[in-house]
């Protein structure tokens, strides 16, 4: 994942247990044991003026899908299993972290408006700039598909997602539920 503004340009990905010395920077807020397994979300952080670092954030389990960060102007907003964490880029320190009361693991953050909407495995959120949270949507099971398709997306100002059953929801920015109805041939 590749994250750029004016001033910073960030690669960023996920890896299993990484020898933790390689990075400038780690933090480990939920105190992974990281002598058993982790993973850890990794920034590679270069700088108009700045000497480039590297940040590693662990979690004990982190979800494959991305986007997983947004990049606001000095800032890394970070989503960890059931956590958001904003990240002062001059510094390299967590500047806030917000638990978040989810049923499963967070998979993506996506910026709109005046704040994020946060996908996970089985909620939606929706959280201001501030991070704090404005609404927060559960379907009837997992919004995780069995289709291979797209699970959840944003498109003309909606928010769609699938659950495991096979029901499509279609919210809007204000987490009003559109429409939900059962999809035919949900394998």
């Amino acid at each position: 994942m590749y994250l750029q503004n004016q001033h910073y340009s960030i690669t960023a990905f996920v890896e299993t247990m990484p020898p933790l010395e390689q990075f400038d920077i780690v933090h480990n807020p939920k105190n992974t044991n990281t002598d058993e397994f982790y993973n850890a979300r990794i920034f590679k952080i270069e700088s108009i003026d700045a000497v480039p670092r590297t940040i590693a954030l662990l979690d004990l389990l982190c979800a494959g899908y991305e986007p997983f960060a947004v990049l606001e102007m000095d800032c890394l907003i970070v989503i960890l299993f059931d956590s958001i964490v904003r990240i002062n880029l001059s510094t390299g320190l967590i500047e806030e972290m917000i638990e978040c009361d989810n049923f499963g693991g967070l998979h993506e953050i996506h910026v709109i408006n005046d704040g994020y909407i946060i996908w996970g495995e089985g909620d939606i959120f929706r959280y201001d700039r501030k991070l704090k949270r404005i609404w927060h949507f559960a379907g009837r099971d997992m919004l995780i598909s069995q289709k291979e398709d797209k699970q959840f997306w944003i498109e003309d100002g909606l928010i769609h997602c699938r659950d495991y059953l096979g029901w499509h929801y279609v919210l809007d920015f204000d987490g009003n539920l559109l429409h939900d109805f059962l999809e035919s041939n949900i394998h």
